[in-house]
């Protein structure tokens, strides 16, 4: 079964598990239900198999564009 984990990235200080979800489609809609109120530089999800180990997380990460709290579109 895939999974789809979210992660958020704040500059040097490392990133955050905000949630893992059934399809790319819930996990858009988590990152729009969420404009406005991400606290991050980055949000991107990782596309793997339940249970997999995630080795290299960086090299398999799709950023997503999404609203920060300032209130900025944050384009990938």
């Amino acid at each position: 079964m895939k999974v789809y984990s979210l992660l958020s990235f704040i500059d040097y200080e490392g990133s955050d598990l905000e949630g893992v979800f059934g399809s790319v489609e819930d996990v858009l809609k988590c990152v729009e239900s969420g404009n406005g109120k991400w606290h991050a530089h980055d949000l991107g999800y990782v596309e793997s198999e339940l249970g997999e180990k995630l080795d290299d997380v960086l090299g398999k990460i799709v950023y997503v564009s999404f609203v920060n709290f300032r209130n900025e579109k944050v384009e990938v």
